[in-house]
C-alpha cells in the first residue's frame, strides 16, 4: 500500500507542534486564553421619584393656558398623576432646604439640593400630603429615600406629584424641562410611565374674570385702567402670555393685562345661583327620594350649586365634588348665620375625625378663619376651612383674630 506510511508522519507533525505550544506557554510566549465577561450598565446617578408604572405623565413643562383659577400660563415642572399616599422619593443623594408648608400654589412641598457628577441642581416636589412628617429643612437624604406622599395640597385638582429642576439651586438659578435632565442621567420618565398625555400646546386660551376686573396697559397696578370686565366677562390669550402674577389678555377687541388671581378657565358661580343648607345636617342622596342611597352629609350653612331644575320637592345639586339631590325646603338663597373662629398656633390640622389619631387632611396657619358646622363637642369642632371639611382642636382657636 503505498500511502500506508503517511498518516504516521502527519501524526508526529501534529505531535511536535503540540510540544511546541506547551513549551511556548511554560515560556509565556503565548497569552493564555481569558474569558470576556458582558460589562454591567452603571447604576444611574438619579431615581424615579414615583414607582415605575405607578404614575402617568400629564402637564408638561413650559407654556400652557391656565388649568385652574390663579394658577401659572408657564409650567415650571412635570405633573405625574397617581394615587393618593403613593411614596414619594429623593431623585437623589442631597440636603433639604425647604419643608412643609408654603404660601404658594404648592400647598405642601419639599425643596431638595443636589451635586450629581460635579452638577449642581435642586428637585421641587409639590402637592404632596405632608411636606416635613419624613425630612426636615437642613437634613441630608438618600438617593431614592422616602421623603412624602402623593396628595393634591394648594392649588391643584387631582392627587399628582409637580416635579421641578432647577439648574444651580432653587430659586436663584434656571428651571428647566426635567424629561431630558433625567434622562440625559439615565432616567426616562416617559418609558417608565403607565400612561403618557399628549405634548401639544393650544393656540388660544380662554379665561373668566371672577370679579369686577381692571384690564390695564401694563402687568402692574400703576398702569391705566382700559376697562373694566364684569363677573364673567370673556378674555383670550396666548399660553405662557405673562409677566410675574399677570396674564396679556383680550377682552372685547383690546388687549392688556389682568392678574392672574381674578382670572379662571371657568365661570364663576354667582351668589345668586348658590343655595346653602340651613339645617345642622343634611343628606344628600343619589336620587330624588329619602329611600335613596346617601352620596354624602351636608353641614349648615355649607353652600351647593344647582345643576339643574327643581322638581317634587328635589333639586340636583353638586357639593365638596359630589353630585346628587337635596331637598329644597332645607336650602336658602343667603347663607344662615354662623360662628366663625380663629387659629391661635403657627400651624393647626385639619382631621377627618375628632381625634389625633385620624388622618390629617391639611394644615391651616395661624390667623385662618374657620366655619363651624356645629357645636364643638369633647374638645373638637367640626368646620369648614379652604374648601375643607374637617375637625380641629377648640384649644387652638379664637372668637378673634390673633
Amino acid at each position: 500500500m503505498p500511502n500506508a506510511g503517511t498518516p504516521r508522519a502527519s501524526m508526529s507533525t501534529v505531535r511536535r507542534r503540540l510540544v511546541a505550544l506547551v513549551l511556548c506557554g511554560a515560556l509565556g510566549l503565548v497569552a493564555p486564553a481569558v474569558a470576556v465577561v458582558p460589562a454591567t450598565a452603571a447604576t444611574p446617578p438619579v431615581v424615579s421619584p414615583l414607582p415605575a408604572k405607578g404614575y402617568g405623565l400629564s402637564s408638561y413643562y413650559g407654556p400652557r393656558c391656565m388649568p385652574v383659577k390663579g394658577s401659572s400660563t408657564y409650567h415650571l415642572g412635570q405633573d405625574m398623576e397617581s394615587s393618593r399616599g403613593v411614596d414619594i422619593d429623593a431623585v437623589a443623594a442631597g440636603k433639604v432646604t425647604r419643608a412643609g408648608t408654603t404660601s404658594g400654589g404648592f400647598g405642601q412641598w419639599i425643596v431638595i439640593d443636589h451635586t450629581v457628577g460635579g452638577v449642581r441642581f435642586s428637585s421641587v416636589y409639590g402637592h404632596m400630603l405632608d411636606g416635613d412628617r419624613y425630612v426636615k429643612v437642613g437634613q441630608k437624604v438618600t438617593k431614592g429615600q422616602h421623603i412624602a406622599d402623593v396628595g393634591s395640597s394648594g392649588t391643584s385638582t387631582s392627587y399628582h406629584l409637580h416635579l421641578e429642576i432647577w439648574k444651580g439651586a432653587y430659586p436663584s438659578g434656571t428651571s428647566t424641562d426635567p424629561l431630558p435632565f433625567l434622562k440625559a442621567r439615565g432616567l426616562d420618565l416617559v418609558k417608565n410611565a403607565r400612561s403618557v398625555a399628549q405634548r401639544t400646546v393650544p393656540s388660544s386660551c380662554t379665561y373668566y374674570a371672577t370679579e369686577r376686573l381692571n384690564l390695564r396697559s401694563g402687568p402692574s397696578t400703576s398702569y391705566r385702567v382700559l376697562k373694566v370686565l364684569p363677573v364673567n366677562g370673556r378674555m383670550t390669550a396666548k399660553p405662557g402670555a405673562s409677566s410675574g402674577y399677570w396674564l396679556k389678555v383680550t377682552y372685547s377687541g383690546t388687549t392688556g393685562w389682568v392678574h392672574r388671581d381674578y382670572a379662571s378657565p371657568s365661570r364663576t358661580v354667582t351668589a345668586s345661583t348658590l343655595r346653602y343648607v340651613t339645617p345642622s345636617t343634611l343628606i344628600m342622596r343619589k336620587t330624588p327620594s329619602r329611600s335613596a342611597s346617601t352620596v354624602v352629609l351636608l353641614y349648615r350653612s355649607q353652600p351647593v350649586r344647582p345643576t339643574g331644575a327643581a322638581k317634587n320637592g328635589w333639586l340636583p345639586v353638586t357639593a365638596t365634588g359630589h353630585r346628587g339631590y337635596v331637598e329644597t325646603k332645607y336650602l336658602a338663597t343667603h347663607r344662615p348665620a354662623t360662628t366663625l373662629s380663629y387659629v391661635t398656633a403657627s400651624s393647626l390640622n385639619l382631621r377627618k375625625g375628632p381625634s389625633t389619631a385620624t388622618a390629617r387632611i391639611i394644615s391651616l396657619p395661624r390667623g385662618k378663619a374657620v366655619r363651624h358646622l356645629k357645636a364643638p363637642s369633647g374638645g373638637w369642632a367640626l368646620v369648614t376651612a379652604s374648601g375643607k371639611i374637617g375637625y380641629v382642636s377648640t384649644t387652638y382657636l379664637s372668637s378673634r383674630r390673633p
